[in-house]
């Protein structure tokens, strides 16, 4: 889609750069070559995520499908910029100087947007409920989705993340899938941050499944490395701690949560971890809070609005069938090394007892 959009996005700018001068011949060949680019980024995306075709080598589709998105949002920006510029001049015709303006235009977006997604932060979030078990007045969740290790996230924004982690001090920690995204030959010392975290949550450290450890799941073993890191990875399991019971949900749009309930749960504070926001089947009623990622928040604004009502949910906390359902901008990106008005977050909840 984005492609497609990169495409109209490109005539819609050469279009305007004719106006100034530049020869025609000029033009064709750069709409060309980038158009060129957008099909070689096409099929390294599907090799990526359909691994066992294997037409190139992984790690090479890898850099190519993510400096290609990378291309494709630095020409929408520059379409907006140029949109923008035309529109306060009435559309007239473009000269050098309205150029130069939708050029730093472009350069000013692509620069916030690549300050805005790295630059994590912690969001606080509080649930109240009566479930909590006897002397325990509160619990703190630290909960991190869409980290996307591997691809174009560096290790310094990763760093940043286990800052803030080690800074919560949390009582659990939980994975909300989209955890890897890539080789991770090169991504030892992430890993072992990774598992240094884990072992300093009181209560343990939990994960489930995204779409994209499906993706790649030919090429990496993702099941053993995060089980190898400390994190008790649940395919549809349930388990409890900490006298709540927590509910993994494997990537689906809904599932069901009534397999894995048990009588006691009734009394208790059930906990659902389920990559795509849509709440279960069977939810109303059987759950109290569900922790959830996979939209990035849109990742561009105002994406976010028309991912909310094409999976019927709403970033941030909201209630839902009788619970909470809380859904994380996620804390890294998607190949797109960038983020426009909706932030990465590391969300920090604290589960506190009703008075």
């Amino acid at each position: 889609m984005y492609e497609i959009l990169a495409l109209g996005a490109l005539w819609f700018i050469c279009k305007k750069l004719k106006e100034t001068g530049i020869p025609e011949f000029l033009l064709r060949i750069f709409a060309l070559l980038m158009c060129l680019w957008l099909i070689l980024g096409f099929v390294a995306g599907f090799d990526f995520s359909y691994a066992e075709y294997d037409l190139m080598p992984f790690h090479t589709a890898e850099i190519i499908r993510a400096v290609n998105i990378n291309v494709v949002i630095i020409t929408l920006f520059a379409f907006l910029s140029f949109l923008g510029v035309s529109i306060l001049t009435k559309f007239k015709p473009f000269t050098k100087t309205k150029t130069l303006l939708a050029l730093l235009l472009t350069v000013c977006l692509v620069a916030y947007s690549m300050f805005e997604a790295y630059n994590v932060q912690a969001r606080h979030v509080t649930v109240s409920t009566k479930k909590l078990p006897q002397g325990t007045d509160r619990l703190r969740v630290v909960f991190m989705t869409d980290m996307h290790i591997g691809g174009v996230n560096t290790l310094t924004h990763f760093e940043h993340v286990m800052k803030i982690v080690d800074e919560a001090e949390p009582d659990l920690i939980l994975l909300g899938g989209d955890t890897f995204d890539g080789d991770l030959d090169y991504r030892k010392s992430e890993l072992e941050m990774l598992k240094a975290a884990g072992e300093k949550a009181r209560y343990g450290a939990f994960a489930v499944n995204g779409n994209h450890e499906h993706y790649i799941i030919l090429d990496v073993d993702h099941e053993r490395i995060i089980r190898e890191c400390g994190y008790d990875l649940l395919i549809n399991e349930r388990r409890e701690t900490a006298g709540i019971t927590i509910i993994g949900l494997d990537d689906v749009k809904y599932g069901w949560i009534t397999p894995y309930l048990e009588a006691k749960d009734r009394e208790r504070f059930v906990l659902v971890l389920k990559h795509r926001p849509g709440i279960p089947n069977d939810a109303e009623g059987n759950f109290d809070l569900q922790l959830s990622g996979h939209t990035h928040g849109g990742q561009f604004w105002p994406l976010g609005y028309f991912k909310d009502r094409a999976l019927n949910s709403v970033q941030g906390l909201s209630r839902k069938a009788g619970g909470y359902v809380y859904v994380s901008n996620g804390v890294g990106f998607n190949a797109a090394m960038m983020r426009l008005f909706v932030p990465p977050e590391v969300t920090v909840i604290d589960i506190v007892r009703e008075e």
